[in-house]
């Protein structure tokens, strides 16, 4: 599939709610605390937010005049001195989807890799980002794009 990374744009916002929707119901069928598609408007509105305040960019691939997948990154800094200080500023992806139509095609590598682009760009040197532990395809694709696990929340319900 030929897809063009690109900048999202407001136009696209129809695209991003639909694939933020996607991703809602994907990630509630593994896990019961996460919200459905009801909540992508909502949920998108927030993470551009946050996304623009912290310097970050939602970046869309486009294949034939549709928006096809989406990633948004934010840059951070990790709070503290437990972390050296040349690697506390990173890179935290924060959301990734691809349409169903789309996957297993190369969008969310292409992805991806324009994200590590960017972020290399603003003199970034870390990108980081949170999986499901159930997420198994995520998982295998990120581990074949080069990303390691470098920490594990682990949560208990009480």
């Amino acid at each position: 599939m030929d897809v063009v990374i690109r900048a999202a744009r407001a136009e696209d916002r129809p695209a991003l709610i639909r694939l933020m929707g996607a991703l809602n119901e994907f990630e509630a069928a593994i896990e019961d605390n996460r919200a459905d598609a009801s909540a992508a408007e909502s949920h998108l509105d927030w993470v551009s937010g946050e996304i623009a305040a912290q310097g970050g960019v939602t970046l869309v691939a486009e294949s034939g005049g549709s928006v096809v997948g989406f990633l948004s990154f934010a840059i951070e800094e990790d709070p503290g001195t437990f972390v050296r200080p040349e690697h506390r500023r990173h890179a935290m992806i924060w959301d990734l989807s691809v349409d169903a139509a789309a996957r297993g095609q190369g969008v969310g590598r292409a992805l991806l890799t324009a994200a590590e682009t960017h972020a290399k760009v603003a003199g970034i040197g870390e990108i980081r980002l949170y999986v499901l532990e159930g997420n198994t395809r995520a998982r295998r694709i990120y581990d074949e794009a080069g990303y390691r696990t470098y920490e594990r929340l682990m949560a208990r319900r009480i």
